[in-house]
């Protein structure tokens, strides 16, 4: 900052005030002021120009040394910078301008800013801040500067377009009053930012509470949930344990019995074997008193051994009683399983979306009620805009919400007589122009959907059809496990499923959309909202 003052104080000190320059071979008259000598000479004053004292003579003013000093340093101090607006008014050495008035024409540096302030009859005069291009401060119909606010217009204009211009007549005033006005609405708008600032933090502050309630409730859920399924688990575990223990000592009832029998057979086959052995070392000997003797005994032997073989009983048989109810039971628990997994409620708690029907693809016989949620066939196409994704030719249309991953389930309703209708799903790329198969649900490899033809109900992929045994449908519930492949259609009744058709072991290669066709104009279809 004292680099600054004192620079410019020398460069006040060291310039002439007839050129504005700095001094070329100074001179000072007797008054004390100083002039450059070639132009105190050129001017020949009676009169100082600055004081109007006599001008008797004048002499070299002592700082000539530091004059030519200063000029040799002062063009590289004073330098202005390179594409900068220079002075209009220096003449030597043009210094970097400052201010640019609007009504001169002119740009200045700072000595000749002060002169042109300091005299009063440029005091009204409007300074910007250095510009090269005057022409954005001129009217560019009459090229006169800009000095009139136009209040209804909201502009800048000069004076003859309020007086013989298209904004003649309006309310007007001064550039100062019309910058008052845009400040002191500056001031509303800031407040009224300030407030909406405050507004919007407020509600970030109770976006941020909202998160960590959330995060919280999910948390202690879960935490709830998994003691439940603990508990579940640890039930079926015991269950499972339980009846392996009843299995296990069903098993070791008959299996020691069994091995009771065994070792008694395999008793008695040694003995048999035994007295085979000694029935043919008897038919070896050669005395009849011994051979009578030892036959007679080993018969009886053998008899009494015979008898008690014939009146042995087989093995114990397993309690089939037993293991059937055994069976059942485990049946019942398996059951219960199986209906939790298709059970309604559950399937619309964790997979439950609503639908919302893309207007962009609806064919333009159709004509949608109730919020949107109503669809119903008309005579008459209506005049819609065309697009690409609008089906031109075919009664379709998409829903808003693609199945790109994970698991969702939906509902639709069908309402008057049981017409002609098809409700599924199909990818965002199927063809919307024409009616070939490449556009129809269900006949080609970019959709799945159950087909309603008046009195059968038919399941569509690829242009292959299955028949299915169903009644009179009423509601259509539709489960996707994108990463299972499979969908399922389900029959909605009194807030049971009953499982229409399944399609498994699919591959999706995009997002799946729901998809409705209407063939007939007694039917609607309803996107039902999940309760």
């Amino acid at each position: 900052m004292a680099t600054a003052s004192s620079q410019s104080w020398l460069d006040e000190e060291m310039t002439c005030s007839i050129c504005l320059q700095v001094y070329t071979d100074p001179v000072t008259l007797a008054c004390q002021h100083s002039y450059c000598r070639s132009c105190i000479e050129e001017s020949s004053p009676q009169s100082c120009p600055e004081c109007r004292a006599e001008v008797p003579g004048f002499r070299r003013l002592r700082l000539a040394k530091g004059a030519g000093d200063y000029l040799a340093v002062a063009p590289a101090s004073a330098a202005a910078a390179p594409n900068s607006v220079l002075c209009s008014y220096c003449s030597r050495s043009r210094r970097q301008a400052v201010k640019t008035c609007l009504k001169c024409e002119a740009s200045m540096c700072p000595i000749h800013l002060k002169l042109h302030t300091a005299n009063g009859v440029f005091q009204t005069h409007p300074l910007v801040d250095t510009a090269a291009d005057l022409s954005v401060w001129r009217c560019a119909e009459h090229e006169k500067l800009l000095d009139i606010y136009c209040k209804e217009d909201k502009v800048c204009v000069c004076t003859l377009c309020t007086l013989i211009g298209k904004h003649k007549g309006h309310n007007c005033g001064s550039i100062s009053e019309g910058e008052q006005e845009l400040r002191d609405n500056l001031q509303h708008h800031l407040k009224s930012i300030r407030r909406n600032v405050t507004s919007i933090q407020s509600s970030l502050q109770d976006l941020h509470t909202q998160k960590l309630t959330t995060q919280s409730l999910i948390t202690e859920t879960k935490r709830e949930v998994k003691e439940k399924y603990d508990a579940l688990r640890k039930h079926i575990e015991n269950e499972e344990r339980d009846v392996f223990h009843c299995l296990d000592k069903e098993q070791s009832r008959v299996t020691a019995a069994i091995d009771s029998h065994i070792r008694k057979l395999e008793k008695e086959i040694k003995f048999f074997e035994m007295c085979l052995v000694n029935l043919t070392d008897l038919s070896q000997k050669r005395e009849k008193l011994a051979f009578i003797q030892g036959f007679n005994t080993m018969v009886t032997r053998i008899k009494n051994a015979s008898e008690q073989l014939t009146s042995s009983q087989p093995g114990p048989c397993l309690d089939k009683i037993k293991l059937d109810r055994i069976k059942n039971h485990t049946q019942k628990n398996l059951e219960l399983v199986s209906q939790v997994k298709r059970d309604r409620d559950r399937l619309i708690s964790l997979y439950g979306q609503r639908l919302t029907p893309d207007l962009n693809t609806a064919h333009a016989q159709f004509i949608l009620s109730d919020g949107n949620r109503i669809l119903t066939l008309s005579p008459k196409r209506q005049s819609l805009p065309k697009n690409a994704e609008r089906f031109d030719c075919c009664q379709q249309l998409l829903c808003a919400e693609g199945v790109k991953a994970g698991r969702s389930y939906w509902e639709v309703e069908v309402l008057g007589d049981s017409g002609v209708w098809k409700i599924g799903l199909c990818y965002r790329s199927i063809s919307r122009k024409g009616k070939g198969t490449e556009c129809l649900l269900g006949r080609n490899r970019n959709s799945w959907c159950l087909y309603s033809l008046v009195g059968s109900v038919l399941a569509l992929h690829d242009d292959n059809d299955t028949k299915l045994t169903v009644g009179n449908i009423s509601r259509v519930g539709v489960y996707v496990d994108f990463e299972a492949g499979t969908i399922l259609f389900y029959s909605v009744c009194d807030r049971k499923l009953t499982l229409i058709h399944t399609f498994q072991e699919q591959t999706f290669t995009e997002a799946l959309y729901p998809a409705l066709q209407i063939g007939d104009f007694t039917t609607s279809l309803s996107l039902c909202t999940l309760k």
